[in-house]
């Protein structure tokens, strides 16, 4: 067994995350005699930094084993060595995935290796080249770069599958690894994604189908045969009231520079554009991750209560493809926040709802918009809720996952990306005497990815701050971290969330009592 082991088990050490060693365990013998197979330390002459974890494992025919060298980065950077080397004091990795090569994943089928590159193509393309002699910069093209974005790569035994994705709905294909034949998988329309069962001896797999008001289906996949059924092991039936009651609206609204940006709007048929709704937006923007279409149970018990739910799908984000995310990136990150105002604006102007229902909120890295648009438009919102938040971003890189950040947001110590990081952080921009909306800070005592001062601190300034006589409240889960609680304490904190922030815009089913 391959494991990575981490300096220390204390979440407020700056060096838990640091120098971390991928670790080899024979299962049935002392954890003492378990044998380091990379490290920085071991591989000094490796692009190896203190912040990186290292991972090792092998191929599915266990001819080659791979050293992946990993940050928030999306570019891979990994190396490679025949399996035959395992177990020896030193092992001769060589460079097999550069950081120049720009590709974000890859998949080894047979004796080749696709991969998914944005190099010169924001929208993703899929190419393919040798395991035994790998040139991903004359690689074979197999899918080009389309208009929809090219996502979701994952392999069988004997088959590439990936997904395409136009904002609402994610096809499937299939590549076969010997013929590169291209095969559509035909399922239902939704947010379509493959799970292999066993990639390493067979090629059945699952498909799963689902939209932001269709639970999941299962569907039992063989691509050897092209065979699509229902699957009888792993749906559960389910069913929620009332479903019929809601639509989708998938819109595009312009930023304030012009930018189209994607805003999904979920809401009540039939329902008066008159302003009265309470609206929960949503967004988040950072490491190029996509909000596609999905269901989620507390998003429903919003609906059910009346409420108007959207999603932005602001720059930062991955909806648009590389292009999208480098747009609210390090000095461009004030585009994540803008255009999450700009679909706030779109919100109240056309009557879904208004500045005194309306509720904002971000979560983690969603905390740097989230914060940021409460600084710049306290009048916009109603309530905000701040999820283990982001909002303090030029302490980050002190704090435990700091350093691991850097990639994604900028150094301290460059002075154009520590222009950036001034400009993303949340809380020097909060000013006394200001009527902000009510706020509601939220934290895991034990959560090693942001540091719980962080909020803290958020929730502190907000209080000494606003003049408008709403709650600011500090909501403390001391027995876990970052997302890591039983679902009962999960959907009991959203409950909480969700409640507080229903009562600031004088919900008739949450009555606020000062």
């Amino acid at each position: 067994m391959i494991y990575i082991k981490f300096q220390n088990a204390d979440n407020t050490s700056t060096d838990m995350l640091k120098d971390m060693r991928s670790m080899q365990h024979v299962i049935g013998s002392a954890v003492s005699k378990d044998v380091e197979v990379a490290s920085r330390m071991k591989n000094p002459t490796l692009n190896i930094k203190p912040e990186n974890w290292v991972s090792v494992y092998f191929s599915d025919d266990y001819k080659n084993m791979f050293l992946s060298v990993g940050s928030v980065k999306n570019e891979q950077l990994v190396y490679y060595a025949p399996t035959s080397e395992f177990g020896k004091a030193k092992i001769t990795w060589k460079p097999f995935i550069e950081f120049d090569d720009e590709i974000t994943n890859y998949e080894i089928v047979g004796d080749k290796v696709f991969f998914l590159t944005h190099k010169n193509a924001p929208q993703f393309k899929i190419g393919v080249t040798e395991v035994a002699k790998p040139d991903f910069k004359n690689a074979k093209i197999v899918v080009p770069e389309g208009k929809n974005l090219i996502t979701r790569v994952t392999s069988t035994k004997n088959f590439l599958v990936y997904g395409v994705a136009n904002g609402m709905n994610t096809d499937i294909y299939q590549v076969d690894g010997n013929t590169l034949q291209n095969v559509k998988i035909e399922l239902p329309q939704g947010s379509n994604a493959v799970l292999p069962l066993n990639s390493r001896e067979s090629d059945e797999a699952v498909a799963v189908n689902y939209g932001w008001l269709n639970p999941y289906v299962f569907y039992d996949l063989n691509f050897q045969d092209k065979k699509v059924s229902v699957s009888r092991m792993f749906n559960s039936k389910t069913e929620y009231p009332n479903q019929g009651e809601f639509v989708v609206k998938e819109i595009e609204i312009k930023s304030y520079d012009g930018t189209m940006v994607p805003l999904s709007i979920i809401y009540p048929k039939n329902m008066k554009m008159d302003g009265s709704h309470s609206l929960y937006l949503d967004g988040y923007g950072s490491y190029s991750v996509s909000i596609f279409p999905y269901f989620s149970e507390t998003t429903y018990a919003f609906l059910r209560q009346n409420v108007v739910v959207a999603f932005a799908h602001v720059r930062g984000g991955g909806e648009k493809g590389e292009s999208c995310h480098k747009g609210g990136f390090k000095e461009t990150k004030p585009n994540t926040w803008k255009d999450f105002i700009a679909c706030a604006d779109y919100l109240v102007n056309n009557k879904y709802t208004s500045k005194e229902k309306l509720i904002g909120s971000g979560m983690s890295a969603g905390g740097i918009l989230i914060g940021n648009a409460v600084a710049e438009r306290p009048d916009l919102f109603a309530a905000i809720i701040a999820e283990v938040g982001c909002t303090n971003m030029l302490r980050m890189e002190l704090t435990p996952n700091g350093p691991n950040q850097i990639p994604e947001f900028g150094a301290l110590g460059n002075p154009e990306e520590l222009k950036g990081l001034i400009a993303m952080d949340a809380q020097h921009k909060i000013k006394k005497i200001v009527k902000y909306p009510a706020v509601l800070a939220r934290t895991g005592i034990n959560d090693p990815r942001v540091i719980p001062w962080m909020p803290a601190k958020f929730a502190a300034v907000m209080q000494n701050s606003s003049t408008s006589g709403k709650p600011v409240l500090f909501y403390v889960d001391y027995d876990n971290g970052h997302f890591t609680q039983d679902k009962n304490v999960t959907f009991r904190s959203y409950a909480d969330m969700y409640a507080f922030a229903l009562s600031q815009t004088n919900h008739a089913n949450f009555k606020y009592m000062p």
